[in-house]
């Protein structure tokens, strides 16, 4: 026995991690032959005239005729079905993933030498598959492990078949979809893909989960009801939706080559699940094997306002002051705040009107709140001229022209000029702008346009790093170190890799009913990207049309769906202007006073007043699509560019959470029907209540009809036993002698022993009420203003 160490490039720290494995060789372990694979729930069966493999996944066939390609540094394709040997031999395999098998098919006889890599885990879910390319300075500039273009007949009915499609970042309203399974149309989805059936929800899983050194994505044909005519797991994907092809502008051919003596792919996670919904969040946990999750223990959930919704490059220090005046006069007092108090203030672009010390009295009002201050930065972009570059101006001690990417001799541009991650003096500019936020006290950060620093190059300043995702890996790894102790928000960013705390899911979004459809859209695709993020960021909550911009809507229906979309993820960032006092700005030619109005703050405290609401914004999870088909409509930028689902669901352990959306706008559209509740996973007789939460309506589970008016929102809560009792602690000196109860506002307390005094405090800790006792017994009922969540009797 030996043991041997397998390198992937870390998450946190761009270097080499290992993961250590151990290796068994074992006797006749070489199966020419004998190429067959049956071990759990992973069948492989290898036909060895065709050179390729049928897969099966629980039985079910996943993939037939598949075999691994490459396209090498200089444009030559590999293919493993031509090589004139192949043998196989298995070890185990001891890593993030757990005790395996790895079983590995060599391709020999030509150059490179091919290896396809089956890890096959006992406790897992999926089989990972990856391949290798080894011999004297193997390059190549994509890999695809797994390649079939042979009919294969999936496990899934024969109507109503979807192809799941994501983009590789939120730029430019990027959108998720789920395609109709149609004769020869190619479906490639960036990074992963669901193949899945609407009605029985089976699906079959297909994704990279490492994100350190390659571009990945997945290309399905399907054809005819539920079979597929090629399939692809490609490492080396450069596209227009990577921000690599761009009309215009400085484009890349293909993806940078990756060399070494071995040069290997991603693994791919490959699993059959009987919901691909469970399946796309075991995709996501997969992804945190190489990329662990960056936790986030000081909020259960987050409140609070970002400035760019309501002010954008209005920004100044009068009024952001006086927003904290208005949250602090109006907002925090009815409880619009997380469970341990906090709400989260964030300066947007535009916080460079503010001085230092300006910057400084703002973080101290924060704190003096328990407010946390937050701010925001694009750390590779630069927003002066491509000429800059041209010319190789000084900027930030460094030359302009050297710390740019360039592609076929262009400067790289998206919206800024694209900087080089790896270059020193991007990351002392980055490194020292981070430093600056955290010595003034900020503890969130939100960096944005961070596609500028994931494109492919001619080169990078660091020899050693050749492709974007090397050089974008190595950027964010000195990011996350001198955030210290701030939270960190991708705004626009690649989905992977996961090194942020949170993520935008989309693109800006503002409060009118087409964009409120955007963002539903991603988190109808991306709900599943909390098991990789601490949470999702569903962008500002404009709940009122902007006065200087137009942007978003007074309607408040319109604003309901809106205010929902941060409920449904846990993070309710408020985005209008609220500001009682402000200095006047000037947008495109006019001059405007940048403050709220009455009716803007009025709302929002309405809004905020209910309870109900605020704990389900609490629980900090993000709601799951019902169907995932993405079957309405609406209209964006163009007509019918947005497609998404309507009903939404959340266990949230005591209490289970059913979101229906009604997108009409015109007639009498009113959505009406009975809950589908085999549909929604659960059992009506497992409630004993269920509340609307916008209008307060209750009804018992079985007799509950769904009424969502034309263009508004319903939220119900399915009630548990002992849901809403509130009480979690009871302080006496013999606690078994004191029994405490709720009922909607009256606290009950019955004491067998003396007791001198009743406090009840709230859920945040508020003291709600203090009653004395002085030594009696007996039973005692205690009448709050209002319904409370209790959390404290003593």
């Amino acid at each position: 026995m030996k043991t041997i160490r397998t390198h992937i490039l870390n998450a946190r720290t761009g270097g080499a991690i290992a993961l250590a494995a151990v290796i068994a060789s074992c006797g006749g372990s070489a199966y020419a032959g004998n190429l067959d694979i049956v071990d759990g729930n992973v069948k492989v069966t290898f036909d060895e005239s065709h050179k390729t493999a049928r897969f099966e996944h629980k039985g079910k066939l996943v993939l037939s005729g598949a075999y691994t390609t490459a396209i090498l540094a200089d444009d030559t394709p590999v293919d493993s079905r031509n090589y004139p040997s192949v043998s196989m031999n298995k070890a185990a395999v001891n890593d993030g993933y757990g005790n395996g098998i790895v079983y590995t098919y060599t391709y020999t006889g030509a150059t490179p030498q091919i290896e396809q890599k089956i890890y096959v885990y006992p406790d897992l879910d999926y089989f990972l598959v990856e391949a290798t390319l080894s011999g004297d300075n193997a390059a190549a500039h994509q890999i695809c492990p797994i390649v079939s273009q042979t009919s294969t007949t999936l496990p899934l009915p024969t109507s109503s078949n979807r192809i799941y499609d994501m983009p590789f970042a939120n730029d430019n309203w990027a959108t998720f979809n789920s395609h109709n399974w149609s004769l020869g149309q190619p479906i490639t989805s960036c990074e992963a893909t669901a193949l899945y059936n609407v009605n029985t929800r089976q699906g079959i899983i297909i994704g990279s989960v490492d994100h350190s050194v390659w571009q990945s994505a997945v290309s399905v044909t399907p054809t005819s009801s539920n079979k597929t005519r090629k399939v692809s797991a490609i490492a080396g994907y450069i596209s227009s939706r990577t921000w690599d092809v761009i009309k215009d502008k400085a484009s890349s051919t293909r993806h940078g080559i990756v060399k070494g003596d071995k040069v290997s792919s991603p693994r791919f996670m490959v699993g059959y699940f009987d919901d691909w919904r469970n399946g796309l969040e075991t995709y996501g946990e997969a992804n945190t094997v190489v990329c662990p999750k960056l936790e986030w223990t000081k909020d259960n959930a987050l409140f609070g306002w970002q400035s760019w919704g309501g002010m954008e490059f209005g920004l100044n220090y009068t009024s952001a002051m006086s927003v904290l005046d208005f949250y602090e006069k109006e907002l925090l007092p009815v409880g619009f705040y997380n469970e341990k108090g906090r709400t989260l203030m964030v300066l947007d672009s535009g916080w460079n009107a503010l001085n230092d010390q300006q910057l400084v009295n703002y973080v101290n009002k924060c704190k003096s709140l328990n407010m946390v201050p937050g701010i925001y930065t694009t750390p590779f972009s630069y927003w002066g001229s491509e000429q800059d570059a041209v010319n190789n101006n000084t900027w930030e001690g460094g030359k302009l022209g050297e710390m740019a990417l360039k592609v076929n001799g262009r400067y790289r541009m998206i919206n800024a000029l694209s900087l080089d991650p790896t270059h020193p003096k991007v990351r002392e500019w980055v490194e020292k702008t981070l430093n600056k936020f955290n010595n003034l006290g900020f503890e969130f950060v939100k960096i944005d346009f961070m596609n500028n620093g994931s494109q492919e190059a001619d080169s990078f300043y660091d020899p050693n790093i050749t492709t974007g995702m090397q050089a974008y890996n190595y950027g964010m790894d000195y990011i996350v170190e001198a955030a210290g102790d701030m939270m960190i928000d991708f705004s626009i960013a690649p989905v992977f890799p996961a090194k942020a705390h949170v993520r935008r899911i989309g693109c800006d979004a503002w409060g009118d009913l087409p964009q409120s459809m955007y963002t539903l859209n991603c988190i109808n695709g991306s709900w599943w990207l909390d098991r990789c993020y601490a949470f999702n960021d569903p962008d500002h909550m404009c709940l009122s049309k902007v006065p200087f911009n137009g942007k978003g809507s007074n309607d408040i229906n319109e604003a309901r769906i809106r205010y929902s979309c941060g409920l449904m993820t846990g993070m309710t960032l408020l985005g209008g202007t609220y500001a009682y006092e402000g200095d006047v700005k000037n947008f495109n030619g006019t001059d405007y006073k940048v403050v709220g109005n009455d009716a803007e703050r009025a709302r929002v405290v309405e809004f905020a007043k209910n309870k109900d609401l605020i704990k389900l914004g609490n629980v900090g999870k993000t709601f799951r699509p019902v169907e995932g088909t993405f079957h309405e409509k609406g209209s964006l930028w163009s007509k019918d560019d947005i497609s998404v689902d309507n009903e939404f669901v959340l266990d949230a352990g005591d209490a289970f959470y059913y979101v229906v959306f009604n997108y009409g706008t015109s007639g009498n559209s009113a959505i009406e029907k009975t809950p589908d509740f085999a549909r929604l996973g659960v059992n009506a007789s497992d409630f004993v209540n269920v509340t609307e939460l916008w209008t307060g309506e209750t009804a018992s589970p079985a007799s509950l009809k769904v009424n969502v008016p034309k263009k508004d929102v319903r939220i119900y809560r399915f009630e548990k036993s002992g849901f809403g009792s509130g009480v979690t602690e009871s302080v006496a000196d013999d606690a078994g002698k004191v029994n405490v109860s709720k009922t909607g506002n009256c606290v009950s307390v019955n004491a067998v022993s003396a007791i001198d005094r009743i406090d009840v405090y709230s859920i945040d800790g508020t003291q709600l009420n203090s009653t004395d006792i002085e030594g009696a017994t007996g039973s005692f009922n205690i009448i709050l203003d209002t319904i409370y969540n209790i959390t404290g009797v003593s």
